[in-house]
């Protein structure tokens, strides 16, 4: 069964905020053994499955529930080799930018919602 724009545009925030929280988890866990001998770095997957849902999305199809689960974000061990400092700061900034920006979305989504909820009064 296809889900409606305010099912899915709530369920895809929530689903990327929680990809953005772990990604937050796995910088933390990076910069906290950046000097461990032979430590390998974390990362997160998410965006590849996102690309994937939107390509069928566009293609025609309607997003399903089983579409939102298969977007769930992964903990994985990066190829990047040893880890820089200088590095996970940058990954750090732009992590935080991006979750501050979701829950912008999110916030405003939810603020139409009650203005058509209650009509447009406070």
């Amino acid at each position: 069964m296809p889900i409606n724009f305010d099912q899915s545009l709530s369920a895809i925030v929530g689903v990327a905020l929680d990809a953005t929280t772990m990604r937050h988890q796995a910088i933390a866990h990076n910069i906290a053994n950046v000097n461990t001998p032979g430590y390998q770095a974390m990362g997160v997957s998410f965006e590849g499955s996102l690309a994937q849902a939107r390509a069928e999305v566009q293609a025609g199809r309607p997003l399903t529930p089983s579409m939102l689960a298969d977007l769930q974000p992964r903990m994985e061990t990066a190829d990047s080799g040893a880890v820089s400092l200088e590095m996970e700061i940058a990954h750090l900034s732009e992590n935080t930018l991006q979750h501050q920006t979701l829950l912008k979305m999110l916030s405003r989504h939810y603020a139409n919602l009650r203005t058509a909820i209650t009509d447009g009064k406070s």
